[in-house]
This record gives structure tokens, C-alpha cells and sequence, in this order.
């Protein structure tokens, strides 16, 4: 039976555990983990992105907007069918009234542990919620969206238009994108 420590989460393999770890906890690791992001990362995007990033400027003033987020750090509902390890560029709907305790991350590419612990580090809905009591958005959209990982940018494209259609369909005026 699982400790309520490891209850939920992805089964770690020793070998990824031990180098997520170096990545995040020394200078070198780190320097590393950046090089390697860059080195993945940008001739993807470059490949799927031409001519300048489509950009929307906000059409209201911020206390006025509906937010949404989007994550690509796998979060997804704990009901939810995890994403695959090897690759997913599918996505899962999480409801505005999402909890802590009803979200789960299945992920291999960071070290999940801090983001188990305080699942706002990754997909930060209850900060949200504070700013929309506090009146400096105007709402918390109703539906919020996770991918998983994909070593793919272009995969994502025909799922990242859905989630859009969805984000305009709900008059959300303002998505977070979280990387993981």
C-alpha cells in the first residue's frame, strides 16, 4: 500500500529521479538543464512559429478579464486518465472549482516533489482565486486546460487551436501559459 507520500503520483524511475535531482539543485546541474531547454526548445519553435509570435493585445482593463490558465506541467484532474510518460500532446479540461487535493501531475521531465506539495507552483488557480477576490482580474474562467509532455512543439498545434476555440468560447480574455 502507498505511503500518503507516493499515493497518486507517477513511479519514478531511479535514474531519472537522480539526474531530475542534479538538474535542480546545483549550479552546474542548473546551467546544464537551461542549456539543454534552449538547445530542444528553440529550434522547435523556430520550425513551428514564422514570422512573429501571434500576439493579442488585452482589450480590457485587468480587473475587467476572465483568466484562464494553461499548463503544459501534466496536471490534470486525479479522476482523469494520466498522460503517457513517452510522449502526449493531448490535454485535459480542469474545472475553475478545482481543488488541491483533486489534482494530480503525471510528468517526467522536472522534479515533481516541490509541485506535489503546492500544486500552485505549476498551476496557480488558487492564486487566482485570491486576485479575483481581491479585484485585480475580474474572474476565474470555468475551465483551465494541462497537457502533458510531448517532444514535439508541432504535435501540440492542432490540440493548442481546440483548447483556443474553447478559451474564446468561454469569453476568457486572458490565458497563463505555465511551462513546466
Amino acid at each position: 500500500m502507498a505511503d500518503q507520500a507516493t499515493a497518486g503520483r507517477t513511479p519514478v524511475n531511479p535514474l531519472n529521479d537522480r539526474f531530475a535531482r542534479w538538474l535542480g539543485t546545483g549550479p552546474r546541474g542548473q546551467a546544464f538543464g537551461g542549456w539543454v531547454s534552449r538547445t530542444i526548445a528553440l529550434p522547435q519553435l523556430r520550425r513551428v512559429v514564422s514570422g512573429a509570435p501571434p500576439w493579442t493585445p488585452l482589450r480590457r482593463p485587468l480587473p475587467g478579464t476572465t483568466v484562464a490558465i494553461v499548463t503544459t506541467a501534466g496536471v490534470h484532474m486525479r479522476q482523469d486518465r494520466p498522460f503517457r510518460l513517452n510522449g502526449d500532446a493531448t490535454y485535459r479540461a480542469i474545472p475553475g472549482t478545482a481543488e488541491p487535493g483533486d489534482l494530480a501531475i503525471t510528468h517526467q521531465a522536472y522534479d515533481t516533489r516541490d509541485a506535489a506539495r503546492d500544486i500552485n507552483l505549476v498551476f496557480p488557480l488558487e492564486r487566482l482565486r485570491e486576485l479575483a477576490a481581491e479585484g485585480v482580474i475580474g474572474a476565474v474562467a470555468p475551465a483551465h486546460f494541462g497537457f502533458g509532455l510531448t517532444p514535439s512543439a508541432r504535435a501540440l498545434l492542432a490540440p493548442g487551436r481546440a483548447v483556443g476555440r474553447q478559451l474564446a468560447q468561454a469569453g476568457v480574455d486572458l490565458a497563463l501559459l505555465v511551462p513546466a
